[in-house]
């Protein structure tokens, strides 16, 4: 009886308030993709693969010793041990030179993206540009978002948005159980947290990482183009990039609907191998245009003041030497060397106490 009643107890926790689910779920964790409702991405009748030279084991003189400080890690098996790697696949010039993959993974394991959705959503802005759906980055997010009221959302640009710079009082913490970013990752009911949002400061001031920009990225695609996000999504990624495997997105909860566009991609390695693939060819596919170049230039090469030696732009990571990424929660990467052709996919449970920036842009330059 006992047990019932907290089984019981628990539902009604989770069911009716997000702080209830923090203490439910604890913090983020990889296995994250379980416990959302998501709506299905479906795998095209034709699927793309890449070429296959696969080595059983990376060459020793690729092994960043003198990245790494944690005396633990001596080797590649040590650093994909030591930080929880679920998965590392190596590709070049559309040739899988290496694929491993950890902790009871395989190839047909899926990973959640974390925040490397975020890249995917700039992606599907850029193409509703393309399309007319939007007239211009320029623009102010309410003349999509119409039911915006509060004061200061007219200054808000969709480019404010893309360069996390909206003046958006958003707390990201998600060690706070009272942050927004807990509300919006474990509420139910996303459309209506999003009409209490204010604005702290004038946009464009300065670069402040909150995930509700992408969020309202998101929202503003599916209203410019007016069809649902996951189907946009189909329509203009998952489909013609030939994705091998079935995907999911991740919504706030079935009555909702809402797809957590900051957070929520569910797919396997190789299938977000093949997003950054799109990227480093400029957006063209099998002589397919889906990403406007011009989208992927400025990307890539942002015209923004140095900050430091890694640039943020339109939701994607740039470094001096031209080497760009997507990044998610417990250290998700698509990496891209464009001066070597060369994607890396990492997933993991933690990220560990590397940075895994700085190593696989040496990996991805020896290879």
């Amino acid at each position: 009886m006992n047990r019932i009643l907290l089984i019981v107890g628990l539902a009604l926790i989770m069911s009716s308030c997000h702080v209830g689910r923090m203490i439910v779920y604890n913090v983020a964790d990889a296995n994250d993709y379980k416990k959302s409702p998501q709506l299905p991405l479906t795998k095209p009748a034709t699927s793309f693969h890449f070429a296959e030279n696969i080595s059983a084991t990376l060459d020793t003189s690729l092994f960043p010793k003198n990245l790494i400080a944690d005396d633990k890690i001596t080797d590649f098996n040590t650093l994909f041990s030591e930080t929880k790697t679920t998965s590392f696949l190596i590709i070049r010039n559309d040739t899988i030179l290496f694929e491993k993959y950890f902790l009871g993974s395989d190839q047909n394991s899926i990973f959640t993206s974390f925040s490397v959705a975020k890249s995917f959503i700039s992606a599907l802005v850029g193409i509703a540009v393309a399309e007319g759906k939007i007239a211009s980055v320029d623009d102010s997010i309410t003349t999509y978002l119409t039911d915006f009221k509060n004061e200061g959302f007219g200054k808000i640009t969709i480019k404010n948005l893309l360069n996390m710079e909206s003046g958006i009082r958003f707390r990201e913490s998600y060690l706070n159980p009272f942050a927004e970013i807990g509300r919006y990752y474990y509420g139910n009911n996303l459309r209506k947290y999003v009409t209490k949002l204010k604005v702290e400061k004038d946009p464009g001031l300065d670069y402040e990482y909150k995930s509700v920009n992408t969020l309202l990225l998101g929202m503003i695609v599916e209203k410019a183009t007016g069809v649902p996000l996951e189907q946009y999504f189909q329509e203009k990624l998952w489909t013609p990039l030939g994705m091998e495997y079935d995907g999911s997105l991740n919504i706030d909860s079935k009555k909702g609907n809402m797809v957590k566009s900051f957070c929520g991609v569910n797919a396997r390695s190789r299938d977000f191998a093949k997003f950054g693939s799109l990227y480093l060819k400029k957006g063209n596919w099998n002589g397919q245009q889906i990403v406007p170049e011009s989208w992927v230039a400025t990307t890539i090469n942002p015209l923004v003041s140095k900050r430091s030696s890694v640039y943020y732009s339109y939701q994607w990571r740039i470094d001096n030497a031209g080497n760009y990424w997507a990044l998610g929660l417990l250290g998700q990467y698509i990496f891209i060397n464009p001066s070597h052709n060369v994607i890396i996919v990492r997933t993991g449970k933690k990220d560990g106490t590397v940075n895994w920036a700085t190593i696989l842009a040496q990996i991805s330059k020896k290879i």
